[in-house]
């Protein structure tokens, strides 16, 4: 009588143990977003060392288990690598032996432990190592994870870390984060680009003023690509004008953290928009052929950025995309913040309507 009543005491125990590792896990949960929703800009784990970093800061998010190196390739615990990337704990599922992470906005992906088969949306390919167990921890191969995420990854051997950055995006600096892990000081100012003080709207600046965004109106010109994220926000709205209504008068996106457009310009290869943020962070921009989004466009050069306003330039056509974009072809311009969208029309547009 006595062992009967024991294994339900026993379970019971273990069933509590269990839930207060997951919410301890909730606490360390890093988010990978800034406050306009955008990917951050780098993630990068090294070899040995029990904390990973996103945006070049430090110190970095502590981990309990070290990333290392076997045939190789770089391992991380799976967790860490997936929050890391910004997959959510709720969203990494285990079913001994397979792994499966699938937040939304991002491609699920599959592997199973001593499995060199990965899937990205179901498109299989085979890695050259496999998930393993160590210590009772499953680890992944960062590289191949980060690939099928949508990340670009780069081995820094000097310095022995795994950089991770969005696809379609220009390398980040990790100086900060090189410089830390060598025991150095951090730099305190950008002899480049000097931090300067964001300037406050004007009172010419025109308020948002959109209406509601429907994101079952859109869909994606690159199949392989999610609708972005801004657009399926609660109460996300839409506003539409000319370039010369802009230039006229500019428009302020946002409340507490704000970005102000002033103009926008079209080249064959490139657009440029004129803006001043509150954080000297540019905006996102899509291009968009009537109701076709297109992926997030990848900043190219600063035009002018010692001061506020500045120029960011995007490129038009992207290397990830399965076609290059014609600029004749686009209709809008989409300046995105948070969960307003700015739809500029694209003076070069050659269609028959928009």
């Amino acid at each position: 009588m006595r062992k009967s009543l024991l294994i339900p005491l026993i379970f019971i125990t273990v069933l509590t143990m269990a839930v207060t590792v997951a919410l301890a896990a909730d606490k360390t949960q890093v988010d990978v977003y800034d406050q306009q929703k955008n990917l951050v800009k780098s993630v990068v784990f090294v070899i040995g060392q029990d904390e990973y970093f996103v945006n070049n800061q430090t110190p970095g998010v502590k981990m309990d288990a070290k990333p290392f190196i076997e045939t190789g390739r770089t391992f991380v615990p799976v967790r860490y690598l997936s929050n890391a990337l910004g997959v959510g704990d709720k969203y990494i599922g285990w079913e001994s032996p397979r792994v499966t992470l699938s937040q939304p906005g991002f491609p699920v992906v599959e592997l199973t432990v001593g499995n060199k088969q990965i899937k990205s949306d179901g498109q299989a390919k085979i890695m050259d190592v496999s998930p393993l167990l160590k210590t009772g921890r499953t680890y992944l191969p960062a590289r191949f994870v980060a690939e099928a995420l949508g990340y670009q990854v780069a081995w820094d051997a000097e310095n022995n870390i795994v950089l991770c950055w969005p696809r379609g995006m220009e390398r980040p600096d990790v100086s900060n984060v090189v410089r830390y892990v060598k025991g150095q000081p951090p730099v305190a100012t950008d002899p480049v680009n000097p931090p300067v003080t964001p300037e406050q709207p004007k009172a010419d600046v025109r308020p948002f003023s959109g209406v509601p965004l429907d994101p079952d109106d859109y869909k994606v010109i690159s199949d392989r690509k999610a609708i972005p994220y801004e657009f399926k926000l609660p109460g996300a709205s839409i506003m539409y004008m000319t370039v010369d209504e802009l230039r006229q008068q500019p428009v302020k996106l946002g409340d507490g953290g704000y970005q102000i457009i002033y103009d926008v310009k079209v080249a064959n290869d490139k657009v440029y928009v004129t803006q001043a943020g509150s954080g000297l962070t540019p905006a996102p921009i899509v291009l968009a052929k009537g109701n076709d989004v297109s992926v997030q466009r990848a900043y190219g050069p600063l035009i002018k950025y010692q001061s506020n306003p500045f120029t960011q330039s995007y490129y038009v056509s992207l290397e990830a995309d399965p076609s290059p974009t014609r600029i004749e072809d686009v209709t809008h311009i989409m300046i995105l913040f948070y969960d307003q969208v700015l739809a500029v029309e694209n003076p070069l547009y050659k269609g028959v309507g928009k």
